[in-house]
């Protein structure tokens, strides 16, 4: 069925939220500002992370994301999740501490860190998929909370990365077992580079703290917006919806995302 001014709206909105997506590194810089943002910048660069630590960051992730969902969703439906940002206070500060944390602590605190706010996060995009009215229980629920870890926001022109459109449809069909190892070399990647931002000296405990606060915002902004798409789409259909979204934003729409 064709949408209404009410669905417009809401696909607007949606689309409004990818278009401006503010990628975590770009919100730290605006979190922690002047001198510490130099630093950090400074850090990417002269505490970069290699090929081979990388590809253990990888690892992490695909650790982290393959267990995070079923934990995730423990205790989660529908009726305690019609107003998921009502719970997001209590899990920000966690997230904000465990940042924290890690950040005085360096490497040793890092890997418990980053699988905590992995699942912290999941829990949150799995409250917001069940207040747009997926069932948690279903495989597509799953695969579709996952896949909110791959899409990225703008952050640097020069990327070439497929839009949002695109990767869901490059993920349709993917086996869950591949899927994860995508996503995870995706997640990965935005790991190592929360580990660099962290090693900046006298910094670190302020970088992990806000860090965490930006990603957890980040991809729950995400999430809205996925979860408000795939609502109207089974409501309209996708081919309506996919159609609705052209006049709705220029044609970078289809745009380079990315999660760092």
């Amino acid at each position: 069925m064709p949408l209404d001014d009410s669905a417009r709206q809401e696909l607007a909105a949606a689309l409004t939220r990818l278009e401006r997506g503010r990628g975590v590194i770009v919100r730290l810089a605006d979190l922690l500002g002047g001198a510490v943002n130099m630093a950090g910048r400074f850090g990417l660069r002269r505490f970069g992370v290699d090929r081979s630590v990388q590809a253990k960051f990888s690892g992490v992730a695909q650790a982290a994301l393959a267990r995070a969902y079923d934990v995730a969703i423990l205790g989660l439906d529908a009726r305690r999740t019609a107003d998921p940002d009502a719970r997001a206070v209590l899990t920000r500060a966690a997230v904000i501490a465990s940042g924290a944390a890690s950040g005085f602590t360096g490497l040793a605190g890092f890997l418990p860190d980053a699988t905590f706010t992995t699942l912290s996060i999941m829990r949150e995009i799995a409250r917001i998929a069940a207040s747009e009215g997926e069932d948690l229980s279903s495989e597509e629920a799953r695969r579709a909370c996952l896949e909110v870890f791959a899409f990225r926001s703008v952050a640097d022109a020069d990327e070439s990365e497929l839009g949002y459109f695109s990767a869901r449809l490059i993920f349709q069909g993917r086996p869950f077992t591949l899927l994860i190892s995508e996503v995870a070399a995706r997640y990965g990647i935005v790991l190592g580079e929360k580990f660099s931002l962290q090693a900046v000296p006298i910094a670190g405990a302020i970088a992990g703290m806000s860090l965490n606060a930006a990603f957890l915002d980040h991809y729950r902004n995400l999430a809205r917006a996925h979860f408000t798409i795939r609502r109207l789409e089974r409501r309209h259909g996708r081919d309506v919806v996919r159609a609705a979204s052209s006049p709705l934003t220029n044609p970078a729409l289809d745009m380079p995302f990315s999660a760092a």
